[in-house]
């Protein structure tokens, strides 16, 4: 920077006050201990605590001093490496300009410059730790106050500054109260007020260690501590979850719990520790041992400290996650030198925290994949073809995101591969099983013993893995595989190439949370998670529902990240012809689909009955599907059911998105993939959910519903005449789906640019 900051001292007596103010410009490097600077606010503006450890540290023998910025001359031109650590205590312009310089020339900083100075931009802190699974309340970022006057249709909002500061929030519940606001500085933060259900928490970590605090006053100087308190498993998770995204072990976090969630609503880089039994011996230690770690040339936070954080999100536009952040956030265009400057810290906070700085690399999904990257996909189906479904689709984006990679897909889908599947996609098929109960599988053709069953299929998996040696495998809704299969085969794979990275991906909701819990512990699926899994992809979005936390997923070195919805995105055929084969002249068309068609029979008949009953009143023809994997006979003995009326039955059809979009009403189940398809086209959808084994279909019905994006008949009440009085009234409603993007549908994209991010991390992982 090279600028001088002066208080009208003259610049012969300039070292003179430097010395004294400890700055160190020049002075020798004594022997013994380590030096420490804390870069300081006006000295009358110290925190109760500072002296204090600065006091324990000198006991302890180091040389430690309070740099007061502001109170005298500092010329930043002159500024030598004189301390094995600054302290970064002030967050004063001042303070952060003369880290920023510190920073540039190698200086080791705690916590560091990056991580500190993301951390005063709202904006992008709620934006990274939302793309890390971090349960945070809806955000909203605009140009002017009265651009929130939509939002407030969702309820009440506080509006903070969008730089951190001792100013307060403000509550606001209607166009009034925002009005009475007045001027807001741009831009304009706020978020979703939650009201909470009692005191507030701040979770204190110092090094590994993780203190609750109660919060009984409000934000600012009068923060009144109510005393320590315990920390459930899940604020535990969700603090280190935030320590591993930003890379820092010594960090204060509040959270709101409101309704039974957890919100994160503010994360602060060395906060004050108030209320934190014997804070300042704590934090003085931890900062004794950092600074010793900087003079021997180590890292600052030591790896066994702390996991890996997530790495930065996949681009969804120009492959920038700059541009990402504001698209999701922001009403209004970035400017450039906006966007460079967030940039720069995106791309910083992805790098170690080593005491020099190092050179930012390409974003995720910029550049295509070196040549011979090989991916396996483990894809397991018992009832219908929503994985393989969800499978394929992500492996073509993958694929056409990068030069000359291979792909083999693993499914056990007793009609795989039956999706058309790309160029350098091939698959093993495994002799195909079928869940009876959670937890309880049988096969679904071979008569052989489920044992006999489940020990053939690992084998084939295991020599598989270790004959195509894939860089990355990604393994879908099971960590250990169906009654723990995978596990054998993972921990062969990861010894043998110890550099590949094992993903899971899971779709938004799996089953009940007492069942996943009960199952996975029983099957080592919690173990297997945190001994042999890099990251974790949701397929969904945390704003629908929280999957890491419903499911308690444990934090795993390279992160969980929400990708949205996995939809197959593009075009779709020509409405009018095949609105045609739907209506059989009648003036409107209904699409029923059974999905796979494994469970599906029970909705099948219903309609066909709930059809004969209305009689004259129907206007409009069917086109059903009950899908490829329906029993033997059920296509005979509905075609029987439905003989004399306008209803077509077919085992599938080929283009099931564009004779979803040809259609006025679809009727189907609520399985990932469909409930997926009709949201991103937009389309009136009634759907009756599966009623078991699996509660899935029920919950993920439940919550679109809410939305306003689909009608929903609940199983228990599904009969002809409820579903023939539905029918007529869902062809005449105007109410939904509602207009506006409500759910992130760019899951495809997302998760394969996430793969190629770890494909990279493990080629240069191999490459040292």
């Amino acid at each position: 920077m090279g600028a001088v900051v002066a208080t009208g001292a003259a610049r012969d007596d300039r070292a003179d006050i430097l010395e004294r103010r400890g700055l160190g410009l020049g002075q020798r490097r004594p022997e013994g201990g380590v030096r420490i600077g804390f870069l300081m606010g006006r000295s009358f503006t110290h925190l109760s605590n500072a002296e204090e450890i600065v006091r324990l540290l000198v006991g302890w023998g180091a040389t430690a001093e309070l740099l007061n910025l502001g109170d005298d001359l500092f010329d930043v031109a002159q500024a030598r490496l004189d301390y094995d650590l600054y302290v970064l205590k002030g967050r004063s312009d001042l303070a952060m300009s003369v880290a920023a310089d510190l920073h540039a020339a190698g200086a080791a900083l705690l916590n560091p410059y990056p991580v500190t100075a993301l951390l005063r931009d709202r904006i992008v802190t709620f934006r990274v730790l939302q793309l890390a699974g971090v349960p945070v309340p809806e955000t909203f970022v605009a140009s002017h106050a009265s651009q929130l006057l939509p939002a407030l249709d969702g309820g009440p909002l506080i509006v903070k500054p969008y730089l951190r500061s001792r100013r307060q929030g403000a509550v606001v519940r209607d166009a009034a109260e925002l009005a009475a606001l007045g001027p807001i500085e741009e831009p304009v933060f706020a978020q979703r007020y939650h009201p909470p259900d009692g005191p507030d928490r701040r979770i204190y970590s110092i090094g590994r260690e993780l203190s609750g605090v109660l919060r009984v006053g409000t934000a600012g100087p009068s923060d009144n501590h109510g005393g320590p308190c315990s920390l459930s498993p899940e604020l535990v998770e969700i603090a280190r979850r935030c320590g591993a995204t930003l890379g820092i072990d010594l960090f204060g976090v509040d959270v709101v719990e409101s309704g039974g969630h957890a919100y994160v609503v503010d994360v602060s880089s060395f906060p004050s520790f108030k209320g934190v039994p014997d804070a300042p011996r704590r934090v003085a230690r931890y900062i004794y041992e950092a600074a010793g770690r900087a003079a021997r040339g180590e890292p600052i936070i030591p790896p066994e400290s702390l996991a890996p954080r997530p790495m930065g999100a996949p681009g969804a536009l120009n492959g920038s996650a700059v541009e990402l952040v504001l698209r999701a956030l922001s009403t209004t265009p970035a400017t450039g030198e906006e966007l460079d400057q967030i940039q720069k810290l995106l791309d910083a906070t992805r790098v170690r925290t080593e005491a020099s700085a190092s050179s930012a690399r390409p974003r995720p999904g910029k550049a295509r994949m070196s040549a011979g990257g090989r991916v396996a996909i483990y894809s397991q189906d018992s009832l219908g073809l929503g994985h393989l479904r969800r499978n394929t689709v992500i492996g073509g984006a993958l694929l056409e995101a990068t030069a000359d990679s291979a792909l083999l897909l693993f499914a056990d889908s007793p009609v795989a591969p039956f999706f058309p599947v790309p160029e350098r996609m091939d698959h093993v098929k495994l002799p195909s099983i079928r869940k009876v109960t959670a937890g309880c599988w049988e096969a679904t053709r071979l008569p052989i013993d489920e044992r006999d069953l489940i020990r053939l299929r690992t084998d084939v998996l295991c020599d598989a893995l270790l004959n195509f040696g894939p860089d990355l495998v990604l393994v879908d809704h099971m960590p250990g595989g169906a009654r723990g299969e995978l596990i054998p085969a993972l921990k062969a794979f990861k010894q043998a190439h110890p550099h590949a990275s094992v993903v899971l991906g899971l779709r938004d909701i799996l089953d009940a949370p007492e069942v996943i819990k009960r199952v996975w512990e029983n099957e080592g699926a919690y173990e297997a998670l945190r001994r042999y899994y890099d990251a974790v992809l949701i397929y969904g979005s945390s704003e629908i529902f929280q999957t890491h936390r419903v499911y308690q997923l444990p934090a795993l070195p390279r992160g969980t990240h929400y990708c949205g919805y996995v939809v197959e995105e593009g075009p779709v055929e020509r409405a009018h012809e095949i609105r045609e084969t739907i209506a059989l002249g009648r003036p409107r068309a209904v699409f029923v689909s059974a999905g796979g068609g494994g469970d599906g029979e029970a909705l099948m008949r219903t309609y066909v009955d709930a059809v004969r009953l209305l009689g004259a009143r129907v206007e409009f023809g069917t086109l059903m599907a009950i899908g490829a994997n329906a029993p033997p006979g059920a296509r005979v003995e509905l075609e029987a059911k439905a003989r004399g009326l306008p209803l077509r039955i077919v085992p599938y059809v080929q283009h099931g998105r564009s004779h979803m979009a040809a259609a006025d009403l679809v009727v189907c189940m609520a399985g990932y993939n469909t409930v997926s398809e009709v949201v991103y086209l937009k389309k009136k959808a009634l759907i009756v959910p599966r009623p078991g084994p699996s509660a899935e279909q029920r919950m993920r019905a439940r919550l679109f519903a809410e939305r306003g994006l689909i009608d929903v008949l609940d199983p228990t009440d599904l009969s002809p005449e409820s579903l023939a009085q539905r029918l007529l009234e869902d062809l005449e409603r105007t109410d939904y789906p509602v207009d506006g993007k409500v759910v992130p549908l760019d899951g495809a994209r997302q998760a394969a640019g996430w793969l190629l991010e770890l494909l990279r991390q493990g080629a240069d992982a191999r490459a040292v």
